[in-house]
């Protein structure tokens, strides 16, 4: 029991220095994978692979994630992004409401597939412009961005991978709950357009400003970039859960990537450089800008490594065991209470301390690696709006002018609301 007191206090220490940003994630992480195998006393050999075979065990998603930032960056430097935020903004003309929801649909759209801070500047910098000639507040324009952002990463598949590999889950099985997640969300951002954007809170409308200029032809099947990958994902995680529960066949991520990366050279506009010069310049540029994002999978394959040690969890499982819970109404009522546990890089964040005890929660009784996905995914619907150490937060707020913690107070009634019901739903798929 004094080691796991320890251990846990490890994850303590580290949930506080990274709270303080006195240490960031990508540097805590490593150091707590080693620290928690030194108290665990675990042998040298196997120390030894912490570091070793760690780094390299979310190869899949990190390789996901680099096929991504590429089709990300041709989607980017081909007009797409920019045609599918302005011809919303021309379907929506004077009508704020239905105007928001357009462009946070298509922000949601164009999050299935992008990520990084690179996109959030490339993409706020064209639709802020827009919802703030509205008039609409600055905390609702960031609150709207944000949420859209969280629901396209639902079904980004470089989050699916993620959870794949630290999990060890099918597709078939995100899917299956990560489709409902994704209408909870649709739902919580059409509340808070209605709520935030009530008449007696808009001070000038679309005729009082400029109408955006029409952005340069691009072709309507070359819109499609984006949800291209996304098609034969969810065709035949669909078809699995339909028709073939026994034996699946799991449409390769990455493959998925490298069919929207050909099918967006064959149909975006013909750049002036070439469409192998686009390849190439994407492939660097994508590279670069997903870079934080694989230092920090490297720091998150290390400490999987480390918790999925059997002289680890030897150590974690009975403290967990009696936390944890195993029933319907207590997987609802614990998670909804610590959902907050998702902010601040804390023990329920996917992307931080998360993915270590999500191996160990996986383990317990009555729970079972796809509860732990729902109860993960659910909470981090807080983590993606809400979280004031994201950078993307940080730098939508910077721009808008409102105060980092402000986005957290306002967003945060919509969206624990939609965890709640998450959990609930997933309660029901994944616990009997």
């Amino acid at each position: 029991m004094g080691i796991a007191i320890l251990l846990l206090a490890i994850f303590a220490l580290m949930a506080v220095l990274m709270y303080l940003n006195r240490l960031p994630a990508l540097v805590a992480l490593p150091i707590m994978a080693l620290a928690i195998a030194l108290v665990a006393r675990v042998p040298w050999p196997d120390l030894a692979t912490v570091v070793s075979r760690g780094s390299l065990r979310l190869h899949p998603a990190y390789a996901t994630a680099i096929f991504g930032a590429i089709l990300a960056e041709i989607i980017a430097k081909t007009g797409v992004a920019e045609t599918m935020v302005k011809t919303a903004a021309e379907l929506g003309g004077d009508r704020p409401v239905v105007l928001s929801l357009l462009l946070t649909g298509v922000v949601a759209l164009l999050f299935t597939t992008l990520g990084g801070l690179g996109a959030v500047i490339m993409v706020a910098t064209i639709v802020f412009p827009v919802l703030l000639a509205l008039g609409l507040p600055r905390l609702a324009v960031g609150g709207l961005f944000l949420l859209g952002m969280s629901l396209g990463g639902i079904l980004n598949l470089t989050n699916w991978q993620l959870y794949r590999t630290v999990l060890q889950l099918s597709t078939s099985t995100v899917l299956s709950f990560a489709a409902p997640m994704a209408g909870l969300m649709v739902l919580a951002v059409v509340v808070f357009a209605l709520v935030e954007l009530r008449p007696a809170r808009l001070r000038r409308f679309w005729g009082d400003a400029a109408p955006p200029p029409r952005p340069a032809f691009v072709p309507w099947y070359a819109l499609l970039m984006p949800i291209v990958p996304l098609l034969p994902v969810l065709a035949f995680g669909i078809y699995n859960l339909a028709a073939r529960p026994e034996t699946p066949f799991e449409f390769p991520i990455i493959t998925a990537m490298v069919i929207g990366i050909a099918y967006g050279l064959l149909v975006a506009p013909r750049p002036q450089q070439g469409r192998i010069q686009l390849l190439a310049r994407s492939s660097i540029d994508g590279i670069a800008a997903v870079a934080p994002a694989v230092a920090l999978m490297l720091g998150i394959g290390m400490l999987v490594e480390s918790v999925s040690h059997p002289q680890v969890q030897g150590h974690i499982e009975p403290v967990l065991a009696h936390i944890l819970p195993s029933t319907r109404p207590g997987y609802v009522l614990v998670f909804v209470v610590l959902a907050p546990l998702a902010l601040y890089r804390g023990p329920l964040n996917i992307y931080g301390m998360g993915s270590g005890l999500a191996r160990m929660m996986a383990s317990a009784p009555g729970l079972g690696p796809a509860a732990v996905m729902a109860a993960l995914l659910s909470v981090g619907q807080l983590q993606g709006v809400c979280d004031p150490t994201n950078t993307h937060n940080v730098w939508v707020a910077n721009y808008l002018g409102v105060d980092v913690q402000q986005i957290l107070r306002r967003t945060i009634i919509y969206v624990w609301p939609a965890a709640a019901v998450g959990l609930l739903v997933g309660a029901l798929l994944f616990l009997g």
